[in-house]
């Protein structure tokens, strides 16, 4: 693809990606207090909804992955745009339990059709040897979401309510990501040969090496279990962090702002990486990454009020996971191919995206302090030395 086209192929789908994990991912945040008042439903059966359309998007994931191979990364990601529109339109509607899981259920089809992995997917089709500094640029915009739609979700509360917000983020994806998919994705993919080049530091991975062989699968096993045990944390700490922070003798207000560098520091992280990355192997930029995670984890563990440990903590764990975000979309292209690429992806992301979706409930002893937080704190950390071992046990089995 020529540089034109890319740069603005890039750009759309960022922006398209801000307004999906805006609307899908991050909007509940905000929103649900209100959403509970309004339905006169607990904390418990609301989430349980958000989880059980994350539940959703990692079972529907490889099939995902692979109508993208089929039809390419347009056709796929206009459908999950109209999904998306469908189901918070359905959100905004709900009166009902049932038609809340239900809509919360075709969310996390819509997320499975819109989010990163479909993105990567698309772009592996489209970008050839700009593929690495093209989904690098796209994790930036997308880092942006929170900052975006957090503040727009409690603007939209204040002023029309949540029902009426929902309605309105339906439009977003009628007016400005439906066209976005429809007009800047090309339609077909590039040859298979022209897939794969050196000159972005991937060329070094075979065109076509379908994990079917015996060292390839157990690559594959070991990629997909470190991806799945660091799910497994983010997702734990991104709902309980602020109140393990208040276990750790800081105030609401002081959790919150310890909580409120993480966000900067991905985007951060994803800055570094686009900066410096081609001058280092993804997969030691991945090692690196996995390594800074668990030790964050531990920095959590023996926090104990000092403000500067909390920081470091903050700076560690967002930079290691923005970066993360980009090996998750780089390292399988290098161990794999990119032939069949969204299937690879979406096969990846089904066990990550189940574990992101079970860990909230699964660590609700984080929420109490005492032991039981600090119990899950050091299983935390087990599971992130864990995700080290399986991830060099991947890049090293190739």
């Amino acid at each position: 693809m020529s540089e034109p086209r890319l740069w603005r192929l890039v750009p759309a789908l960022g922006v398209a990606q801000i307004i999906s994990w805006g609307t899908l991912y991050y909007s509940i945040a905000v929103l649900g207090a209100s959403m509970r008042t309004d339905l006169g439903i607990s904390e418990s059966v609301l989430f349980g909804a958000y989880s059980f359309s994350l539940l959703l998007s990692g079972l529907f994931a490889p099939a995902a992955g692979r109508a993208i191979d089929r039809w390419g990364g347009g056709a796929v990601m206009s459908a999950g745009s109209l999904v998306a529109a469908l189901s918070l339109f359905a959100i905004g509607q709900a009166h009902s339990v049932v038609a809340l899981y239900i809509a919360w259920g075709l969310g996390g089809i819509a997320m499975g059709l819109t989010l990163y992995e479909p993105a990567f997917a698309t772009l592996s089709q489209h970008t050839g040897g700009s593929y690495r500094k093209a989904l690098t640029a796209l994790t930036l915009l997308g880092g942006l979401a929170s900052t975006v739609f957090w503040p727009a979700s409690l603007i939209g509360l204040e002023a029309i309510g949540w029902r009426h917000t929902m309605s309105a983020f339906a439009l977003f994806q009628l007016v400005v990501c439906l066209p976005l998919h429809l007009t800047c994705v090309p339609r077909l993919p590039f040859a298979a040969h022209t897939l794969v080049s050196t000159d972005d530091g991937m060329g070094a991975a075979p065109r076509h090496n379908p994990p079917h062989r015996r060292a390839g699968r157990a690559a594959f096993i070991a990629l997909a279990a470190a991806f799945a045990l660091n799910g497994f944390v983010v997702s734990a700490l991104a709902v309980h962090l602020i109140t393990v922070l208040q276990g750790k003798h800081f105030t609401l207000a002081g959790a919150v702002w310890v909580a409120s560098f993480i966000g900067p520091m991905q985007v951060a992280g994803r800055i570094a990486e686009f900066a410096v990355g081609r001058r280092f192997a993804s997969r030691a930029i991945g090692l690196l990454s996995y390594t800074t995670v668990a030790l964050a984890v531990v920095l959590l563990l023996v926090l104990d009020g000092a403000v500067a440990i909390a920081l470091v903590f903050a700076v560690l764990y967002g930079a290691s996971n923005g970066v993360l975000t980009i090996v998750r979309g780089i390292v399988p292209a290098e161990l794999f191919g990119r032939i069949g690429y969204g299937n690879t992806l979406g096969t990846l992301a089904a066990p990550s995206l189940i574990a992101r979706a079970i860990a909230p409930l699964a660590c609700a002893g984080l929420a109490v302090p005492g032991a039981a937080s600090f119990g899950w704190l050091i299983a935390l950390v087990v599971l992130s030395v864990l995700a080290i071992a399986a991830f060099a046990m991947a890049v090293t089995r190739r």
